[in-house]
């Protein structure tokens, strides 16, 4: 008696030893539709090298039956889809890890220079405190006062006390907001007031093709704000 044979692919893998599932379409005529309509069909079919993955699309066939539910045996791969797939998967993770390594140098090199602003913070303090008991307190040790002076100027190349140089050296990113920013609601009130309506309507006339009286008032106020905010325009009064 022939063997049966099934071409189908593997949905399911890893989660049994040496067993993946194999899931087998084939087309059949129904008789109630009179039409032909797709079936599918999941095995569990015997792997003995654990060498397929999901995606392989596999020859299996019959074998005397190892289990209750497992008759078929992996004859074949016919594409080996599922190891590109694998292969894709662990490349993701290494780069995955590679990128979580580089946020967290970032993080460290970070850190560090907060520590480092924070001890010359600190070290600006003392010497802050150090030259106000040496002009206050006569009896005071000085050799000590001025040794512990010495030490904090030439930890942070600091030429004299009070100085008039930068000291810190702080990285800030957040972008200095223009004044047309900072007072942005005063000028929007203002330009929506009827004083300014001639101006008002100029702007509107020069963003938009609709008439005036056809906007709402916050499609106006909208395009006020976007007319303040573009520096390049020119505002109708002086800030």
């Amino acid at each position: 008696m022939a063997k049966q044979n099934f071409i189908g692919l593997v949905v399911s893998q890893g989660k049994m030893a040496k067993t993946v599932k194999v899931r087998v379409q084939r087309k059949v005529y129904d008789t109630r539709i009179h039409k032909e309509v797709i079936k599918r069909k999941d095995y569990l079919v015997h792997d003995e090298g654990n060498l397929c993955k999901e995606g392989d699309v596999v020859r299996i066939e019959s074998i005397p039956k190892i289990s209750a539910r497992k008759a078929f045996a992996v004859a074949e791969i016919k594409v080996n889809k599922g190891q590109q797939f694998a292969l894709y998967e662990t490349l993701a993770k290494e780069k995955v890890i590679e990128e979580e390594k580089q946020k967290l140098e970032i993080f460290i090199k970070e850190k560090q220079q907060f520590e480092s602003v924070v001890t010359q913070i600190e070290d600006l303090r003392r010497l802050d405190q150090i030259v106000s008991t040496y002009q206050t307190q006569p009896n005071a040790d000085r050799s000590q006062l001025l040794s512990e002076i010495d030490r904090i100027k030439q930890k942070w190349g600091i030429q004299s006390w009070p100085s008039e140089e930068p000291i810190l050296s702080l990285d800030i990113n957040e972008k200095e907001k223009s004044i047309r920013e900072v007072n942005l609601d005063l000028i929007i009130s203002k330009i929506m007031s009827d004083e300014y309506t001639d101006d008002r309507n100029k702007i509107l006339a020069a963003s938009t093709s609709t008439p005036v009286g056809e906007l709402k008032k916050h499609t106006i106020k909208n395009i006020v704000r976007k007319y303040v905010l573009n520096s390049k325009n020119e505002l109708p009064f002086e800030v």
